[in-house]
């Protein structure tokens, strides 16, 4: 990393790490007036509710920083076995606690508490879970040709867009704020697309008090600018961004540019935030979203949270947020080598992006050109498997170890919406690439720069037909995804974000999907094409380009599938509601004991990916299935008392990383992020690669 690059991965590693105090991302959109309702926990003692950060504490009380480091004091949020009891809350007083926030998509509540509180109300049989309150950080063209975006519409004299551009569909950018004054969110008519705007963050005192300890520099004063800090605007302007004229300023175009945006800001100026300001957020989201018709909701933020995507509280919220239809779009990670880039580093991707649920974006470099074919992954960008796990009641260590990232997008060098006046680009002003005030554009490279170009399709995607569910939404851009140069899929996913082919693949499917699914009318086995319609073919021509689709995507970050019948025919697995991983599913959050997930024509493609070849290329994979080297699930896949069964096919453990894989030379498998316990990384990597 050079010396001009000082504020990237490793100086904010520094910077951060300080800041010990364990934060979470709780990120849960849920239907209005429902909740996730927690399982039991797996262990049986009160330590087994906590989570690892606060067991450590239990042991090294140094290990995080308190509010007050006589007492003890820190906040937490303490998930419950339905809703929070008048006895808990009591019980909470007696203990030395203080109730600060309640929440309406999730049974829990944010406390303060002293360390000596925790076991008393862990012990309860109404405690599900303890966890730290993490802090939340920003994870921070040619654009349009490289994605194949500019094929599916083109400007028009009147500067607007003939074709997909986003129309209609609500896109929730939760973040630093954004510059809605900025030229490139105003629509044809010169009114800005920012329909709405919420605050979560302001209103943190303890955070205040926090960021203020630190040192840093002064906030500036930005009147009728929320976005301080500069991150928001930006991955704002890459999801959703208008560049003014009908194509004069090709390449500053974002991927759905007539979108609306809502501006959720649970961030402040420094690009932090807690767990508790971003569920509010998301509560507010979740209220409004049939208002504003919120289909999308961006994460580019990231936290370095050791705990199973099971129990950790960002995971189960973005878990409710697509069961409630919203496409959940998270960064990766920019943990992808160490930081003297010596050794590429797997096992590195952050909090909410190891859920299984949510679509989880890698960073791919363009090299600045618009053919396809010479992208490479990024060294920054996080790799797989997950490495996020759980306790066992011995204490052994059980790793998720699940598939991710999902796919790729351009993340290097990215051009966007510059904040007027905000913090970053004060510091940086080596970003800054032209204009000034609404019309000022700067230039990031990171996932999360990624992460809104995938937002940004998706919202595309859902204009062409607003029927799809996230999951299928998922499947649909892993599926016609293609397969970058020697990248193996724990480090391009299903490989790389193919604008063109996913809308041709949306158009042949029916627009009734998502109702009919929630209605219960569609079964595994039904029909998912449109009346007329057939599979498109799984080639797409881009700048004149031939690009083959990969043609297989994952389930529940366990499970390769691949085959024709994925859309030809329903599959259980698209209800968004429903979880799948491993051998155990779960339906609103409830074991499923029974029914059909995946019908008899699709692959299973676990035997080529399995615990010993997790490194294979995208390529090769798609090759092997092409050539008939995966197993035609005969009888499909179906749940008996809680056991994935095939008929005459034993289900494996999927892409499971092994304890013992022979890593090569100048590879490392990561135990978890490294960066202290539960600190958010901002996903603003650095300049970027050349």
């Amino acid at each position: 990393m050079t010396s001009n690059q000082g504020y990237g991965r490793t100086a904010m590693l520094r910077r951060w790490a300080a800041l010990s105090l364990v934060l979470s991302l709780l990120c849960g959109l849920f239907p209005a007036g429902q909740r996730v309702q927690a399982q039991p926990a797996t262990g049986n003692s009160a330590v087994d509710k906590l989570a690892p950060a606060l067991r450590q504490a239990l042991s090294n009380p140094h290990s995080l920083i308190w509010l007050d480091p006589v007492s003890r004091r820190s906040r937490v949020l303490i998930q419950t076995i339905g809703p929070v009891s008048l006895s808990l809350l009591a019980e909470i007083t007696l203990r030395g606690g203080l109730l600060v926030r309640t929440f309406s998509s999730i049974d829990g509540v944010l406390v303060e508490m002293p360390l000596s509180g925790l076991l008393p109300l862990a012990a309860r049989a109404d405690v599900e879970r303890i966890s730290p309150d993490h802090l939340a950080q920003q994870a921070s063209s040619h654009l349009e040709a490289a994605t194949g975006a500019d094929q599916v519409r083109s400007a028009n004299l009147l500067g607007g867009f003939t074709g997909l551009d986003g129309t209609g569909i609500g896109v929730a950018i939760l973040d630093s704020g954004i510059m809605a004054s900025h030229r490139d969110f105003a629509n044809a008519l010169g009114l800005s697309r920012v329909v709405a705007a919420a605050d979560t963050v302001s209103a943190n005192t303890h955070l205040a008090s926090l960021t203020g300890s630190l040192g840093l520099p002064p906030l500036p004063v930005l009147s009728g600018n929320p976005d301080q800090h500069g991150h928001g605007t930006h991955v704002a302007g890459l999801a959703a961004g208008r560049a003014p004229g009908s194509g004069s300023d090709r390449g500053f175009n974002g991927i759905a540019p007539n979108a609306n945006l809502v501006d959720v800001r649970v961030l402040n100026g420094y690009g932090l935030g807690q767990a508790s300001d971003v569920i509010a957020g998301i509560d507010w989201v979740l209220q409004r979203r049939t208002l504003y018709n919120i289909r999308v909701m961006n994460l580019s933020l990231g936290l370095a949270s050791s705990e199973s995507w099971e129990t950790d509280p960002v995971c189960r919220a973005v878990r409710r947020a697509v069961a409630a239809g919203i496409t959940v779009v998270a960064s990766a990670g920019n943990f992808g080598s160490t930081p003297d880039r010596r050794l590429e580093l797997y096992g590195s991707i952050t909090a909410p992006g190891n859920d299984p649920t949510v679509i989880t974006v890698g960073a791919a470099n363009t090299h600045q050109t618009d053919a396809r074919g010479d992208e490479s992954i990024t060294y920054f960008s996080s790799r797989g498997p997950t490495r996020t796990f759980a306790l066992t009641p011995d204490g052994t260590k059980r790793y998720d170890n699940l598939l991710k990232p999902d796919l790729v997008a351009p993340g290097n060098r990215l051009v966007s919406a510059e904040s007027a006046g905000a913090w970053f680009i004060s510091q940086h002003p080596e970003l800054h690439v032209s204009g000034q005030g609404r019309s000022g554009l700067m230039q990031m490279s990171g996932t999360s720069m990624a992460a809104p170009v995938v937002a940004g399709a998706v919202a595309l995607l859902l204009q062409k037909n607003p029927g799809l569910m996230p999951p299928l939404i998922k499947a649909i851009l892993q599926y016609t995804a293609q397969q970058v140069t020697n990248a193996s899929i724990v480090q391009q996913g299903a490989g790389l974000l193919n604008i063109e082919g996913a809308v041709r693949l949306a158009d042949a499917l029916r627009r009734d999907a998502a109702t009919a699914s929630a209605l219960g009318w569609l079964r595994t086995g039904d029909g998912l094409l449109r009346s007329g319609a057939q599979m498109p073919v799984p080639v797409s021509y881009i700048n004149g380009q031939e690009v083959r689709w990969g043609q297989y995507i994952f389930a529940g970050g366990s499970h390769l599938l691949a085959g024709q019948d994925l859309f030809c025919r329903y599959q259980a697995i698209y209800n968004p509601a429903l979880v799948w991983v491993r051998d155990r599913a779960t339906l609103n959050n409830r074991p499923l004991l029974n029914g059909q997930l995946i019908t008899a024509g699709v692959i299973n493609a676990d035997v080529i990916a399995d615990n010993d070849r997790i490194f294979i290329t995208g390529s090769r994979l798609s090759a092997e299935l092409a050539s008939g080297q995966g197993v035609a699930m005969a009888e499909g896949v179906t749940m008996a008392e809680g056991v994935a069964m095939a008929e005459g096919v034993a289900m494996t453990e999927g892409v499971a990383m092994a304890e013992g894989v022979a890593m090569a030379e100048g590879v490392a498998m990561a135990e978890g992020v490294a960066m202290a316990e539960g600190v958010a990384m901002a996903e603003a990597c650095c300049a970027g690669e050349p």
